[in-house]
Order: structure tokens, then C-alpha cells, then sequence
């Protein structure tokens, strides 16, 4: 559901992405397998939003425009009250350089790009079982 009127245990996704038909598909993707998102078209609608919407999870492109999604990590990532939040990186780039990178921008997963149905599922799975 993307606009956040479902029950309180309902996992919300914070989607952030630059390219709207990308974002849009991983929505859908993400409410087909039960859960609600939100999109953001940059760092700063994404930090703008996250506080009245309360995402558990942020899916975050690196690639974005103006502050990249590695920095737009760590910022949300030094908030407390996104101190229980799970960030994945959503990416084209797959290599152990970037994996790296991420990995030190504080992302707990690293999603390479076009996303699949069932990878995302597992991942979103894990993250709901944990909480």
C-alpha cells in the first residue's frame, strides 16, 4: 500500500530513486510481495519525508543526483530515530569495490540492479522475520 494506511506491523519501504519508472516498478514489486512504500526522487525529498512517513526499511539508489546515495546513508544512518532502520543499496554496480563501499557507507544489503522478484522478496523476508 503505497500510501501508508496499512496496519501498525506493516513494513514501510522507503524507496529512494532518481529514474521514476525504476522506483515506480520497485514499488510495485515491493507491495506485491505485502509490503508499503514510499518514493523519494533525491537525497533531499528522502530526508525531507522519511520522519512523517517512519520507514523500517530505505531501498537507496547510489547513483542519485546532488548527494549521492552513500552519503544520503550515512546521514540517516547518524539520526536516532532511524537507529533500528535496515538501508539497502539498490545499484547497477555489483563489483566488490562497490560492495565495499557500501558496506562502509553503512548499508546492510547490497541489491544489484535490474532487482528480481525473488531476490528482493528473500531480502525484505529476512528483514521482516528479524523485527
Amino acid at each position: 500500500m503505497a500510501d501508508g494506511t496499512g496496519t501498525a506491523d506493516t513494513m514501510r519501504i522507503m524507496i529512494v530513486e532518481d529514474n521514476e519508472a525504476l522506483a515506480q516498478t520497485t514499488g510495485w514489486l515491493v507491495e506485491m510481495i505485502g509490503y508499503e512504500y514510499k518514493l523519494a526522487a533525491d537525497a533531499k525529498q528522502a530526508i525531507a519525508t522519511y520522519a512523517d512517513y517512519r520507514p523500517h526499511v530505505f531501498m537507496i539508489d547510489i547513483g542519485l543526483p546532488g548527494m549521492n546515495g552513500y552519503d544520503l546513508c550515512r546521514e540517516l544512518k547518524s539520526r536516532p530515530d532511524l537507529a533500528k532502520a535496515v538501508f539497502i543499496a539498490q545499484t547497477g554496480w555489483g563489483e566488490s569495490e562497490h560492495r565495499r563501499l557500501t558496506q562502509e557507507a553503512g548499508f546492510d544489503h547490497h541489491l544489484v540492479k535490474p532487482l528480481y522478484l525473488e531476490t528482493l522478496e528473500t531480502v525484505l523476508a529476512e528483514i521482516a522475520a528479524a523485527r
